[in-house]
């Protein structure tokens, strides 16, 4: 993941090893992504489109995602 200024500039995933899922490291499914921030009770700021058949996976990007934003504003509201 790549933040800045409290949006997600990229996502990628470096390494899959399931059967199914795969999907979500492709182009279609991770630009969904760029330009999400949190709202007030820290979701997406917009419903991310799900992959049939790979709903763990899209759980799981979606989590760390949210995870790498908070973690952002954290970091950023400490040097404030």
């Amino acid at each position: 993941m790549i933040v800045n200024n409290g949006k997600l500039e990229k996502v990628k995933t470096l390494i899959f090893r399931e059967s199914r899922g795969w999907e979500i490291s492709e182009n279609f499914f991770t630009q969904q992504f760029i330009n999400r921030t949190l709202t007030s009770n820290n979701q997406l700021d917009k419903q991310i489109d799900s992959i049939t058949g790979a709903t763990l996976s899209v759980r799981a990007v979606e989590k760390v995602t949210r995870i790498a934003l908070l973690l952002h504003r954290e970091i950023t509201e400490d040097k404030l």
